[in-house]
């Protein structure tokens, strides 16, 4: 009864979230998420960091220097301007190049990654909704329980007020209620901390309440290992391999020379004729740079980048069998969950027409209260068990849902 008079009083002053809501918030406010989008910004403006590699570069630099009276005789000036203005022009850089399609390939990574964050972020939204579903169901389940050792202790007390039944009847009747009031606690209080546990993984300060009731979702057939291709965990790897590879040759481009063109124009002040007068002028002219020897510095550059191209060779074997492993495990939960579902309503079926004649029975007075205990926990129990394999059945549809997408 407690969590129906909660829910009276806070309706008004509850969110009620439905999944899609629920997932969308949640995609939203993660943190790893948006750490992800701020990677991805940051890829971005490394591509147009190096970008600026085949850019032309333009400086200026000015310098006034006065020297006193010892030191300014013959044609030297006592005050001298100088400037430069500069400009250079890279021509070849194999290097530059091969950072520019680097830091694509990490933006193009950084969006894999992204995607992924968000598909696991949308699987734990689901598996933690559902589980509040359940909880909330085994909620009303005890309650209604409850009501039934209520009337159960009534009618002792009565019976003992009367003399009918001795006083240890009455005692494990009164017990048999505490314990059920002390079952809805602990279950209450449990729903109630998912619930905390909830709003604080959406990063969502006011009160939420989960909308809608465990169902037996459809499965929509497929060639599933096919599908596992478009799974986004597996694209990071793939990925991730293409920019160990860009890597390799990234340090290979050390053995190229580099060929840049630079033109100037600068002036500086110059004694002619007695007076002081700017001289200025602009030069133009070619860079060639060649590496000869540099201690074998770039040999290992290269080892250690090919040693990490090997390393994620291995991670990608290892990425793809734990998937493949995690799609077979996961379909044979869902077949094994849904034949126990078929089972179990079966059950639910017998436990129902079980209680409606104990009722009926008890009505009549042919049967004990006992006895009409006795059908209600068992109905309970096996409805309880009903949907706890119902949100095993949607978790396990959103685990594929997450390899497969």
């Amino acid at each position: 009864m407690k969590f129906l008079v909660f829910l009276f009083f806070t309706f008004n002053m509850v969110f009620a979230l439905s999944l899609e809501q629920a997932v969308e918030l949640a995609v939203k406010n993660n943190t790893s998420a948006r750490l992800s989008l701020l990677d991805l910004q940051k890829a971005e403006e490394n591509i147009r960091k190096a970008r600026a590699g085949i850019l032309p570069k333009v400086s200026f630099s000015y310098s006034y220097t006065r020297l006193g009276g010892d030191l300014a005789f013959g044609f030297t000036p006592k005050n001298r301007h100088s400037y430069v203005l500069e400009m250079d022009q890279t021509l070849f850089n194999r290097g530059v190049f091969e950072g520019l399609s680097l830091a694509r390939e990490q933006k193009e990574l950084q969006e894999l990654v992204y995607e992924d964050i968000k598909r696991e972020v949308e699987f734990q939204t689901k598996q933690l909704f559902y589980a509040l579903l359940y909880k909330r169901e085994v909620v009303k389940l005890l309650e209604e329980n409850l009501k039934y050792w209520e009337e159960n202790y009534k009618q002792t007390e009565g019976k003992f007020q009367a003399g009918v039944i001795p006083k240890v009847e009455l005692m494990r009747a009164k017990a048999q209620l505490e314990n059920a009031k002390a079952q809805l606690e602990n279950t209450l209080a449990d729903y109630r901390k998912s619930l905390e546990d909830f709003k604080a993984f959406l990063r969502y300060d006011g009160e939420i309440e989960v909308e809608g009731k465990l169902e037996m979702q459809e499965l929509k057939q497929g060639d599933f290992k096919a599908l596992l291709e478009n799974n986004s965990t597996l694209k990071v790897a793939r990925r991730s391999l293409e920019v160990s590879k860009r890597v390799v040759e990234l340090q290979k481009s050390q053995y190229y020379p580099t060929l840049d063109l630079f033109a100037t124009y600068q002036g500086n002040t110059a004694r002619i004729g007695g007076k002081d007068s700017m001289l200025n002028g602009y030069t133009i002219g070619a860079r060639l740079n060649y590496n000869i020897f540099d201690g074998f510095a770039r040999e290992a550059s290269i080892a250690q980048a090919r040693i990490d191209l090997l390393k994620q060779m291995e991670n990608l074997k290892d990425t793809e069998q734990k998937l493949r492993a995690e799609l077979n495990k996961t379909l044979l939960d869902i077949d094994s969950l849904r034949a126990q579902i078929g089972a179990v309503k079966l059950s639910l079926e017998s436990a129902e027409e079980s209680l409606r004649l104990s009722k009926e029975r008890y009505r009549f007075g042919v049967a004990t209260q006992l006895e009409v205990l006795d059908a209600v926990s068992n109905y309970n129990n096996t409805l309880q068990n009903y949907y706890f394999l119902l949100y095993l059945y949607n978790t396990a549809l959103a685990r594929l849902e997450r390899l497969t997408k």
